[in-house]
């Protein structure tokens, strides 16, 4: 009798343990994982985690043992089940491991190796959890010994791990669908409508603008079409809108230089745009979600001439030339270059080989520096600084690996400081090249710890060049990555200096550059991102009182307009207003309307949000569900059973008497 209770006790021991250590062991080898990557805590955590998993699934075994040797032949069925979901979460975390040295730095799986491997660590780890999650609900409940329902547990495991199945084929759909672009447009058509920025490129004409849309009668994207169109032609009385049908209004298409039906034609003067649509909805359907873009882009191509922009080059600056595989573009702006070849810009380089040492071509409309890991030339620099002061316009996207110590054989006189950052210190602007860093709010790209140096900010002032982001704060924010910051002074050396972006408040600059806050010699205050610049020519008694400005619009990090950031619209946005602002030209403020999808990223704050609320709360919920119904159920039948017994009692008693 004692060895029996000895080894009862020893079951329940065994039975308690197990499952802590197995839960134990999950969350320590998931913070190992996920919040020490890269640390030396990163493999001792993931180590004790799994070891402590080992221990679970020995300790279940042990309860398997005792079971067998008591002669509880009705609790082997269900240890049976929690050794195998126990099992299958240790081999998920080892294949795991697996997958993750296989993959060294690469983002993404590339091979059938890896692919395999991740599809094996996730489909085990889903298996394992449902099936966990039955076993050990059912096994609360369950009798013990002789009391024991083998096939209440059996029935709850195979129920979950069904759910999980289900989950793993709803995923593995969602994941085939987007990367093979599978979509269902149940709203089956969405004309965009015209943005802020083209209305008041209409509302602004300073010439007539004629519009022919060539479509048959009664086409159906004609009808798309036509919405758009009426919308905006009451804004101004020099924008005319026709329809012909190519076929019966040959004149018209003649005029036009049409061929056929399904263009948009935009004339005015001698310059004519035209864009392409199609007569078919199915060939239309990308082109009437790009509609405003296209209509804006042919607009401007008819309404300004060129205007010509010189970048800078031989300093290691971003450009649109060579490949850019390495650096995730982060090094390439060829996406930026698309764009402002399509605003009707001309470009063109500007090195040491084209004359940068002498002087800046004299058409320029404006000089762009995007980033840069080498210093300016003296030569260079000065002759930037009298293009601006001549009435010039320079936009500067600086870079923190741009280095502010240099020696003589890198070609720099004054071996302390770039010359072209100290000729923007004495205008009143002060870089500094720090890497600002923020522990909250920060966009989770890696899912490391360097991703507290990719921040955002919705912080803007009123100024000109950022009016349309400063109307739109709640709903844009500028990205940046490794971004330094400035310091402004007003009216030096007779520059009026402004602030355009700052950053949040709960910034800092991670001057040691170990991803974290140092209460002791680190703050966080807002710091500036972006700052203007702009000669005081005003004054009646200058002597420069009448001249056209110059204008410098400053940037703290080059790689906002890099092609990896660029596809966040507001990044597109503060460049294109900037030059915009530069040269005298802000009519129109803001980049054209799409419907087209954008690739959605989330803050770390929002990223804890949605993953606790995913994996937590709605599951919870539709468990909590579950437990209020089978609770109703439960009192109904019991309710049911207690009135036919008091029934039958009844009709006994009447029998006897």
């Amino acid at each position: 009798m004692m060895f029996r209770l000895g080894g009862m006790m020893n079951i329940r021991f065994f039975e308690a343990a197990r499952l802590l250590l197995a839960i134990g062991g999950a969350l320590l080898a998931f913070m190992g994982e996920r919040y020490f990557t890269g640390s030396n805590k990163h493999w001792i955590l993931t180590g004790a985690g799994i070891g402590l998993m080992l221990l679970g699934i020995l300790a279940a075994a042990m309860c398997l043992r005792f079971a067998r040797r008591e002669g509880f032949k009705n609790e082997l069925p269900s240890w049976r089940l929690s050794i195998v979901w126990q099992v299958q979460i240790v081999a998920s975390f080892v294949f795991y491991l697996v997958y993750v040295k296989v993959m060294g730095g690469r983002p993404e799986p590339d091979s059938l190796l890896t692919k395999g491997l991740l599809v094996l660590w996730l489909c085990l780890f889903v298996i394992g959890f449902f099936m966990g999650i039955g076993t050990e609900w059912a096994q609360f409940n369950n009798g013990r010994g002789q009391f024991a329902e083998p096939q209440r547990v059996r029935l709850a495991a195979y129920s979950w791990l069904k759910v999980g199945v289900l989950s793993i084929i709803i995923a593995s759909l969602n994941y085939t669908a987007v990367r093979k672009n599978i979509t269902w447009d149940l709203s089956y058509l969405k004309t965009t409508q015209p943005s802020p920025s083209t209305l008041k490129m209409v509302e602004d004409l300073g010439q007539d603008v004629e519009v022919a849309l060539f479509f048959p009668t009664g086409n159906e994207v004609l009808s798309k079409v036509r919405l758009y169109f009426e919308s905006i032609k009451d804004r101004s009385p020099r924008l005319a809108v026709s329809y012909f049908d190519m076929e019966t209004n040959p004149l018209a298409a003649e005029k036009f230089k049409t061929s056929r039906n399904g263009f948009v034609v935009l004339k005015s003067a001698d310059l004519t745009e035209r864009f392409d649509l199609g007569v078919t909805i199915a060939g239309a359907r990308k082109g009437l979600k790009n509609l405003d873009a296209d209509f804006q882009k042919a607009l401007l191509g008819v309404l300004q001439k060129k205007r010509t922009i010189y970048f800078t080059r031989g300093h290691g600056e971003l450009s649109w030339m060579g490949d850019d595989q390495t650096a995730g573009g982060l090094k390439s702006i060829k996406l930026l270059e698309a764009y402002l070849r399509s605003l009707n810009f001309n470009m063109h380089f500007l090195g040491v080989s084209d004359g940068a040492g002498r002087e800046v071509p004299s058409d320029a409309d404006a000089v762009v520096i995007i980033g840069g890991d080498q210093p300016f030339l003296p030569e260079e620099a000065r002759s930037l600084q009298r293009y601006v002061e001549s009435g010039g316009k320079l936009l500067v996207m600086l870079d923190v690996d741009m280095p502010m110590e240099n020696s003589i054989a890198q070609g720099v006189r004054d071996a302390t400081k770039d010359p072209l950052v100290s000729w923007l210190k004495e205008v009143g602007i002060e870089y500094h090249a720090n890497v600002l860093a923020n522990a909250t709010n920060y966009i989770a790209a890696t899912r490391t710890e360097a991703d507290v140096w990719f921040i955002y900010s919705n912080v803007f002032t009123s100024h000109e060049s950022v009016q349309s982001l400063a109307r739109n704060e709640q709903r844009a924010a500028l990205l940046l990555f490794r971004s330094g910051y400035f310091s402004t002074k007003q009216d030096l050396a007779g520059w009026r200096v402004f602030d355009t972006v700052r950053s949040l408040s709960d910034t800092f600059a991670d001057e040691n550059r170990d991803f974290k806050f140092n209460e002791r010699a680190e703050r966080r205050d807002p710091r500036v991102l972006g700052a203007v610049a702009e000669q005081n020519n005003s004054a009646p008694a200058s002597k420069d009182a009448g001249k056209k400005p110059g204008r410098v619009l400053t940037f703290a990090d080059a790689s906002a307009v890099s092609d990896a950031l660029i596809r966040n619209q507001a990044n597109l946005v503060y460049f294109v207003d900037g030059l915009r602002w530069l040269m005298g030209d802000p009519a129109a403020s803001g980049v054209a309307t799409s419907e087209e999808d954008v690739r959605i990223r989330h803050t770390n704050t929002e990223d804890v949000a949605w993953f606790y609320g995913a994996i937590v709360m709605v599951p919870g919920l539709v468990l909590l569900a579950g437990r209020f119904a089978t609770a109703r159920a439960r009192r109904s039948r019991g309710r049911v059973s207690v009135n036919s017994s008091g029934k039958d009692a009844d009709q006994s008693a009447g029998g006897q008497v």
